[in-house]
């Protein structure tokens, strides 16, 4: 009788079990389904379709969550030239968006004990320096988090270029770059602070930043088609990036980006943002995994340092009117992750446009309207107008540097007044001058330009440097044939 009362009961119990699983079963096929239905798909979706096609966007992959839930995931056009899908599991180097992965591991390993907030760098890194030792002992862990270590935007944008070295080597080599505030006193953004984090996960560790990353975050949040090096990539499945070169979308090849991974180089899939965006709207837990306590991640996501136009940042995020997000770019890919209320929203695109990078930004904006039923701004312009332009006034100034250089060779005896030496004193040489002289401050670094704008960026540097050499000639003729009408026999011309 025992014997059978206790089949009874097991039989009671798996049924009982059975009865529950099917519920919450359908309770979330329910719970997804209302979801799709407030979202409108097919708005999003047409959306997504008119601005990839209208901005010439070879692939792309989005990816929309709400609480706990993946409600949206889609790839859209080709991820490499052979026209390879761009799918919801393609890989694509995130940008700058790889911040917040950093900022996390930090937390992280702040939650452990390992290290404090308000450690100086150099109890963690004996061997950081920068060029002012006094001001180096000050920075620390909160300062690189939140951007105010004084480090430059300009030093941070070279750095995208110097990243063919290890963690540790890249940072050696900031031992005579200058802090150009005072620290903690300015927020600056720059890609070097998250590169000394980067060392600094390296050094309290003893693992490899790459190693680390995947370990204590891509695992827990099952990201199964992301890596923190295309090393990793063994099936090559990482999209392939495009750059925009005068106008034209051509495939390239990125640098070596070992450096820099912490700042702005870790690959992952739009599926994987999902999962990564679902811990980062349900304090810090995924799949009943816990990646940080509810208290750090409020604190990733507070707003701490102003960096203007209403918006502030935390660490590794941008705060905005209560809206957490980030962008990020490459020399030849694109994102932006977005937390608004209970949504996340994840766009990644294998290609980089910087003169339509606004663009860019407006897609991810427009589809956050939709998802809260509201009308997005549709532009119906061409984005490429603006090239054309460009590259017309670009072709003129070049026929007017050969117009220029043949008239020094081939015409004799040209006409020469004061007035025309001073009109290519200016024009010929202290404008081209003065444009080579700050293009820093003008374009950015010579380098950075012309790994993001190729062609052009070349060209900005190229023809004032034309300019200045045919203007260097054509002066010093000037100088001799004035000189010559002035104390000759012949008069002044």
């Amino acid at each position: 009788m025992h014997k059978k009362q206790l089949a009874i009961g097991k039989a009671i119990v798996c049924a009982i079990l059975t009865i529950m699983i099917s519920a919450n079963g359908m309770a979330l096929a329910n719970e997804t389904e209302s979801i799709n239905r407030n979202l409108a798909i097919s708005n999003i979706d047409a959306f997504m379709t008119n601005e990839i096609e209208r901005l010439k966007i070879p692939g792309a992959s989005l990816a929309i969550v709400k609480g706990n839930q993946v409600a949206y995931l889609q790839g859209y056009g080709f991820s490499s030239p052979d026209g390879t899908a761009m799918t919801a599991q393609t890989p694509v180097v995130i940008g700058s968006v790889s911040k917040s992965f950093t900022a996390l591991a930090i937390m992280q390993l702040v939650e452990q004990g390992k290290i404090n907030l308000e450690d100086p760098v150099q109890t963690v890194i004996p061997w950081f320096q920068l060029a002012d030792k006094e001001a180096s002992k000050k920075i620390t862990i909160q300062h690189l988090l939140n951007q105010t270590s004084g480090l430059s935007t300009l030093d941070g944008q070279v750095a995208i270029s110097q990243g063919d070295r290890t963690v540790k080597e890249h940072i050696q080599s900031l031992a005579n770059t200058e802090l150009t505030f005072p620290v903690g006193e300015q927020y600056q953004y720059s890609n070097l602070n998250y590169s000394i984090l980067g060392a600094v996960i390296e050094e309290v560790t003893h693992k490899s930043y790459t190693a680390y990353i995947k370990e204590y975050i891509f695992q827990p949040l099952d990201m199964n088609n992301s890596f923190a090096g295309p090393i990793d990539d063994v099936n090559e499945t990482i999209a392939e990036g495009y750059q925009t070169v005068f106008g034209f979308k051509m495939p390239t090849k990125q640098l070596n980006h070992e450096g820099t991974v912490a700042s702005g180089y870790i690959i992952a899939s739009v599926e994987d943002m999902a999962n990564y965006m679902i811990a980062q709207l349900n304090q810090g837990q995924f799949n009943g995994t816990s990646l940080l306590s509810a208290n750090a991640m409020n604190t990733m996501h507070h707003p701490a340092s102003f960096a203007g136009h209403d918006t502030y940042y935390a660490m590794g995020w941008e705060v905005n009117n209560g809206v957490v997000s980030h962008n990020g770019w490459t020399e030849n890919t694109y994102s932006k992750v977005m937390l608004d209320g209970e949504y996340g929203i994840s766009l990644l695109i294998n290609s980089m446009d910087y003169f339509n990078l606004n663009e860019y930004e407006a897609i991810t904006s427009g589809i956050n309207k939709l998802v809260h039923n509201e009308e997005p701004a549709i532009s119906s312009g061409n984005p490429f107008i603006k090239y054309i332009v460009f590259n017309v006034v670009l072709l003129v100034i070049l026929a007017y540097i050969v117009w220029s250089a043949y008239r020094i060779f081939k015409v004799k005896n040209p006409k020469v007044t004061m007035l025309k030496g001073i009109f290519i004193l200016i024009f010929n040489v202290l404008i081209p001058l003065l444009i080579l002289l700050g293009f820093p401050k003008l374009f950015g670094p010579l380098s950075v330009v012309t790994l993001f704008a190729p062609g052009i960026g070349h060209l900005l540097f190229l023809i004032p440097l034309l300019l200045l050499i045919v203007g260097v000639i054509k002066l010093s003729i000037v100088i001799v044939k004035l000189k010559k009408n002035t104390f000759g026999k012949s008069g002044v011309i």
